[in-house]
């Protein structure tokens, strides 16, 4: 800024002095020439009247004929005497710069001469520029009068008065003025440099701390000492740094808050403007297309909309100013995928918003539910149905034999029964999945159990024609941890299963397996078998490999062992062969290693509480 003054301060001076030069040359030249012939007339008016031919009765004096011929050294001009017809009395002589002109000066005279004579003045001034770089010339007629009769001219006295010296005074004051100029500027320029400086130095600061407001920092403060317009402006930008430094933190602190719970969405989200320029995302975005943010082929959101072909949906959404909803299949996946445009208060769609929301496990959920309730419908309608085709010939006494009608009451009881261990099933793994059921843990000896399974098993096999046996049972394993009531129950379930879905001539086996850590029970059978299709679904509510329903049970056996097992921290595991067999392991941890575990954290629970 100071430089930009300062060039200008420069400039002004030098087209102050340039006009000063062309204005001053056309005003003094004139101001010159009535100078000049303000000079010269006095002279020459004086030689006609007292020593002119006409005042010497038309004799040529001797002192006019001088004052003629040495006019040009005495005056610096040249005097031109002439008769009333025109004809050259005297004349000064030129000199031999002229003699080329010299036609041409005597044209001038002449006419000069005809002019006076034939007008009604007796002195006529004019310029002429001569031909070949003669120069210009003042010219000045003076008319001769008869001596007794005044208004009679009787000749002419023309002078011819070159400006050479009148325009070399004109050079010299200009000279003169351009060299007053410069002398001036440069005297000028330190002082005006500093008076510059030292006024424009504060705007300079407050433009140095505007800048850094326009990239964001708002720390820098300006003068507010200082005086007049300059304190008032450093007031106005440090009012105005100090709200824009607020307003800018609140908007920070928004954006961050609202990416913050942008990025705490379990959907994905993106946003895009009308271009289709991102504007913000989460990185959930990935996680629920099941991709790798790190992926080169889906690594940018940009690169992600365009590959998945969502771009055009939000161009939809744009254009039709309306919600698209539909639902997206990829690898498995269901995506169910909102887009809706965003309006601004002129009604004018500025953006859209997309939200993508993995909806596999709520659809499967939803198919579970649905399954769930077909399969309660059919084990409720099976005994209900047998039951009601009992009922009605016995209400309508349609059975007379005693032998009949007890069979009837048996079956109605087994069917009752059914429907009572169905209901209660349920209860029961509803109680365990909600959490209700206490389960207490405690040291129990494996080898007291598995006997007990054991000697209780071995005759029901026996009756299926099933071989039951033990392996690996020791009287010196190790006490496991868990509750014996519920890992009795777990086995029951277990091995009903097994000799359900054994034929005549197999076996089961209860294998036993030590290890460092836990021991494992294995429910060994070749009966037959589950498909690979149907391993994941084992633990599934009315879950049953046969799809029609011949075999006996409520499906819910496999859901409530597995829930008693993670409720006591255990896991069972299933292994299968359609037309081979089935092993179902239960794994149970020595209860030294626990009590030995919840010993080492009462010591630290102890030591942090002193």
């Amino acid at each position: 800024l100071v430089r930009r003054f300062f060039t200008l301060l420069i400039a002004a001076v030098m087209l102050w002095t340039v006009l000063t030069i062309v204005f001053y040359t056309f005003v003094a030249q004139p101001v010159f020439t009535r100078i000049k012939v303000g000079e010269i007339l006095p002279r020459a008016e004086r030689l006609l009247n007292e020593h002119s031919p006409a005042a010497a009765g038309g004799v040529v004096t001797p002192f006019f004929a001088q004052s003629v011929l040495q006019a040009y050294e005495l005056y610096g001009n040249w005097l031109f005497a002439l008769n009333e017809n025109g004809d050259l009395i005297i004349s000064s002589p030129l000199p031999e710069s002229l003699e080329t002109v010299e036609q041409e000066i005597m044209d001038i005279v002449i006419r000069e001469h005809n002019r006076l004579m034939s007008g009604g003045g007796g002195l006529h001034q004019t310029e002429e520029n001569l031909t070949a770089n003669a120069g210009r010339f003042i010219v000045l007629s003076l008319a001769m009068t008869d001596k007794n009769d005044p208004l009679k001219k009787v000749g002419s006295l023309i002078v011819l008065q070159p400006m050479e010296e009148m325009n070399a005074g004109i050079q010299s004051l200009n000279f003169a003025l351009i060299t007053s100029s410069i002398i001036v500027l440069v005297i000028m320029v330190v002082p005006v440099a500093y008076a510059v400086w030292h006024s424009f130095r504060p705007l300079d600061e407050i433009r140095q701390i505007a800048l850094k407001m326009s990239k964001g920092d708002f720390s820098q403060r300006a003068d507010e000492d200082l005086e007049g317009e300059m304190g008032d402006l450093a007031r106005s930008i440090n009012y105005l740094s100090e709200n824009l430094s607020i307003l800018f933190q609140e908007l920070r602190d928004q954006s961050s808050n609202l990416q913050q719970i942008i990025d705490g969405i379990a959907e994905g989200i993106v946003a895009v403007d009308r271009d289709g320029n991102i504007i913000t995302y989460n990185n959930r975005l990935w996680e629920v297309f099941g991709l790798d943010a790190g992926d080169e082929q889906y690594g940018t959101p940009e690169r992600f909309l365009e590959m998945l072909r969502l771009d055009t949906q939000f161009i939809k959404a744009i254009d039709t100013r309306s919600t698209i909803s539909y639902v997206i299949s990829k690898d498995h996946r269901q995506i169910s995928s909102t887009i809706t445009p965003l309006f601004s208060e002129q009604d004018v769609v500025t953006s859209a918003v997309g939200l993508f929301r993995d909806i596999t496990e709520s659809e499967r959920l939803e198919q579970t539910r649905r399954d769930y309730v077909a399969n309660v419908s059919h084990e409720l309608r099976t005994p209900l149905t047998s039951m009601r085709a009992l009922l009605e010939p016995l209400a309508e006494g349609m059975v007379k034999s005693e032998d009949v009608k007890q069979r009837y009451y048996e079956i109605l009881l087994r069917e009752t029964m059914r429907l009572s261990r169905l209901i209660n099933d349920m209860l029961e793994l509803s109680r365990i999945q909600a959490g209700t059921v206490g389960i207490e843990m405690n040291a129990v000896n494996l080898y007291s159990l598995i006997s007990r399974l054991s000697l209780r098993y071995i005759p029901i096999a026996s009756d299926h024609d099933i071989d039951l046996s033990v392996e690996g049972l020791r009287d010196d394993l190790p006490l496991v941890w868990t509750n014996e009531d519920r890992s009795e129950q777990i086995l029951i379930i277990l091995l009903d299963n097994a000799i359900k879905f054994t034929p005549e001539g197999g076996f089961v086996r209860l294998i036993i397996t030590d290890h460092d850590y836990y021991a494992s029970i294995s429910v060994v059978d070749n009966g037959v078998g589950i498909a690979p299709e149907d391993i994941d679904h084992v633990f599934d509510r009315f879950y049953k490999v046969d799809k029609a329903h011949t075999q006996p049970g409520t499906g819910l056996g496999l859901s409530i062992a597995n829930e008693i097992a993670t409720q006591m921290g255990q896991k069972i595991t299933v292994q299968s062969e359609e037309g081979e067999g089935t092993v179902f392991t239960v794994t149970l941890p020595y209860a030294d290693e626990i009590l030995q575990s919840m010993d080492k954290l009462k010591d630290v629970y102890d030591s942090d509480a002193h």
